[in-house]
This record gives structure tokens, C-alpha cells and sequence, in this order.
């Protein structure tokens, strides 16, 4: 039986509504109170997180900028990688689709170039918000993950160009259809995952994760199982065509999966 239950958040652990229900919730503090350890796994900004942790009630591990920063049970963060400053630079420089707006996670802000009302809805629970800043002055320094927001066709040819010109060099995924991350080279939620594993003891195939992105994939692919939520990208199913399918995530996927599981 697994030891490790790890999931993503949007589109997985939360609902449409960016929730965790009762139900999951109820679950989950069985699990936990069973003896499993459970993980979070996200694209979101570790203090956006820590707000839907504290709802939750568990001290559980939060990876967070799709693994670009690791926190501890006790808010200690113990991995936190940052995009070299001259890549970031350049990426913050390179030509955007219209239309699309680009973002950038630091250790403490969330940084936009114009307004995005629409979007602080994923965050309405939590309190957490941008900054609007110019980025042609923006410091560089200490800059966790860069994402574009917009529509996905276009963000699918931002994608192949910023591939062929820095995929060497820099970690590339979809976390939503309309969301394009970028990261430092190696950083993934998988490499996240499995660094607390090791550090706490327990093998890979000891754990389960589930999740709906792109930016999933290292994650369920190096994990004991991995599970593909039933609202999942076409992407991503078509990546992991073997992988279990859970139910939606507005239909408690996760939980639902856990309980038939674990019994």
C-alpha cells in the first residue's frame, strides 16, 4: 500500500469553484491521520498556498512554483531554485503573442505588466495578489518561475519558439491550457517530489500523485502510480495513455480515488 499521497491543486485537489470540498477534506484527514503522508504539489506562490494549508488544517509539505521551492511541514523552505538572470531577462524580453500577459513569482510577490482582474478569482480564498510593475526595470534577481497567461493557440507557438531557443536551458510546461511556465533547467514537481522522498525515507514507488497538466508529467512518471484527473488536459492523457483515470476534480476525483484505494 502507498505511503506518499501526492496531488496537484487547480484542476485536482480543488474544484472548479478553486475549493477543497467537504468531502475531500474529511478524506483526506483520514488519510492522514491513518499514518499517510500527503504532499502538495503546485504551480501557485508558496504564500498563496500556505492559506489553502492552513484551511485545510494538516502540516503537510508544500512544493510550490512547480517545484521551484519546497516548504517543509514546519514552514521551512529547503529547496528554492531561481531562473539565472540573464535567461530571465531575455524571456521577459522576448516577444509575447497580443493579448498575453506576463507574470513572474519571486520569493515573496507576484509581479504582472497590466491588470488581470479575471484571474485573482483562483486566488479570492486566499488574499494573495500581483503586483502591477514594469518589467523592462524589473531586477531579475531572485526570480522563481516566469508564465504567460492567454490564449492557447498562441501560447503553443510561444511554446515551440522558446523550446528550440532555450529548452537546453530552461524547464518549459503548461500548467492550464492558458497558462505557459518557465522555469530554471531540472526544475519540475517530479524532481520535488522526489528530493522529500529520499530525504524523508521513502522509495518512489511507495507513492501515488495525481494531477491534470502538463506540468504534472515528470510527477506521475516517476511515482509508485500515477493518476490522470478525469477534466486532465487532452495533452496529458495522450502523454500517459496507460495511466489510471480518476473522476473530476468537481466530483471529489481525488478523494473518491482515495477512498476506493485505501478502503
Amino acid at each position: 500500500m502507498y505511503k506518499v499521497v501526492v496531488s496537484d491543486l487547480d484542476g485536482t485537489l480543488l474544484n472548479s469553484q478553486h475549493r477543497i470540498s467537504p468531502r475531500t477534506r474529511h478524506v483526506l484527514h483520514r488519510l492522514v491521520d491513518s499514518g499517510v503522508r500527503f504532499i502538495v504539489a503546485t504551480g501557485r506562490h508558496h504564500i498563496d498556498v500556505k492559506s489553502i494549508r492552513d484551511a485545510l488544517g494538516l502540516e503537510i509539505y508544500l512544493v510550490t512554483a512547480n517545484g521551484a521551492v519546497v516548504h517543509d511541514k514546519q514552514d521551512r523552505a529547503i529547496y528554492n531554485q531561481f531562473i539565472p538572470p540573464e535567461l530571465a531577462a531575455e524571456i521577459i524580453r522576448e516577444p509575447q503573442p497580443e493579448d498575453t500577459v506576463r507574470n513572474i513569482f519571486t520569493n515573496e510577490h507576484w509581479f504582472v505588466e497590466r491588470e488581470m482582474p479575471e484571474y485573482l478569482e483562483y486566488h479570492k480564498d486566499t488574499g494573495f495578489t500581483y503586483q502591477v510593475v514594469d518589467m523592462a526595470t524589473l531586477n531579475t534577481e531572485g526570480i522563481n518561475k516566469i508564465f504567460f497567461i492567454g490564449e492557447h493557440d498562441p501560447l503553443i507557438e510561444l511554446e515551440q519558439r522558446l523550446q528550440t531557443r532555450y529548452g537546453d536551458k530552461l524547464s518549459i510546461a503548461f500548467s492550464l491550457p492558458t497558462c505557459l511556465e518557465i522555469m530554471q533547467k531540472g526544475v519540475n514537481k517530479g524532481a520535488a517530489v522526489k528530493a522529500i522522498l529520499e530525504q524523508n525515507g521513502f522509495r518512489m514507488e511507495e507513492a501515488i500523485a495525481f494531477g491534470d497538466g502538463m506540468n504534472d508529467f515528470e510527477m506521475l512518471s516517476i511515482v509508485g502510480q500515477g493518476v490522470v484527473m478525469g477534466n486532465a488536459h487532452k495533452r496529458l492523457k495522450e502523454a500517459l495513455p496507460n495511466t489510471p483515470q480518476a473522476l473530476t476534480c468537481d466530483e471529489d476525483g481525488v478523494a473518491e480515488y482515495l477512498v476506493e484505494l485505501f478502503k
